[in-house]
């Protein structure tokens, strides 16, 4: 199985697109995870970058915030045709809002669906607060209610939700799992989404946590005989990575943790292998 690593291009705005993907693809990533503009002619420039560089696009929805659920539900399908549109690897959504009823989710997962299956394009739902899937508990439900659901699982937004690394809710992080089809490697704590700098020894249990959950992702993705799985690498710019308080520098570089969470994953992807 192959493991498709994507850069995200948010943190990264301000670099020139071509600069950009010129820099990801030289640090060995496959793609790019993206939002993509509704206007047409946009659209076509910046995917016409993308196949200069040889570059796959994970289509990134996340700006559907209305809480009028009509308006929401209308911009949110707007959104998903207009990524899907450009036939990207897969798309990865924001969708829905913790405060919406199960009952408003369950609507939004359903018209996913009904797209996913009109234009063959793989939709996933990440695990992120303020959506339908804000916390384990709660994403575990849907789970159980659609069989079929994928998952971009960032379990770092479930760390923080509930305070803990999650040690008391295995049966969801579990099903959550063996349904995650994108991922997000980013290392949380109990008390923030994103820990300073995971390669110091202080963060070692979160890790260690972390890398477990992120390898059997990959385990259960391989079992089920998947030709690859997508991991993104999702260390976040400011306000993720904290300031200094006297020189507003950011305390680490994103382009540098992101890195050493690209090439962990991949040394442990290959000790798990050879010892199968």
């Amino acid at each position: 199985m192959e493991l498709k690593f994507i850069y995200p291009r948010w943190g990264s705005a301000d670099i020139e697109l071509p600069l950009f993907l010129d820099k990801v693809k030289r640090k060995g990533y496959q793609g790019v995870e993206i939002d993509l503009p509704l206007l047409s002619r946009e659209k076509k420039e910046v995917i016409s970058m993308f196949d200069d560089f040889g570059l796959d696009v994970v289509g990134q929805h996340w700006e559907t915030k209305e809480a009028d659920f009509k308006k929401h539900k209308e911009k949110y399908k707007k959104h998903l045709y207009n990524l899907a549109a450009s036939e990207p690897l897969l798309i990865n959504s924001h969708t829905g809002m913790d405060f919406f009823s199960f009952s408003e989710n369950a609507e939004l997962i359903e018209l996913a669906f009904l797209i996913e299956e009109e234009t063959g394009i793989s939709i996933t739902h990440e695990t992120h607060r303020s959506r339908f899937s804000y916390a384990a508990h709660t994403c575990f439900r849907f789970l159980k209610e659609f069989p079929l659901l994928k998952l971009t699982s960032d379990f770092s937004h479930w760390c923080c939700v509930a305070e803990t690394l999650l040690e008391n809710q295995k049966e969801a992080t579990d099903l959550a799992i063996q349904h995650t089809y994108h991922i997000h490697a980013r290392v949380g704590s109990a008390q923030s989404p994103q820990v300073i700098d995971p390669r110091n020894n202080i963060y070692l249990p979160e890790l260690t946590q972390f890398k477990k959950w992120w390898l059997a992702m990959l385990k259960n993705a391989k079992d089920e005989n998947r030709s690859f799985i997508t991991i993104t690498p999702e260390y976040g710019p400011f306000p993720y990575t904290l300031l200094h308080p006297e020189t507003n520098e950011p305390l680490t570089e994103q382009w540098e943790i992101n890195q050493f969470i690209k090439r962990a994953l991949i040394k442990d992807w290959a000790m798990l292998s050879d010892n199968e």
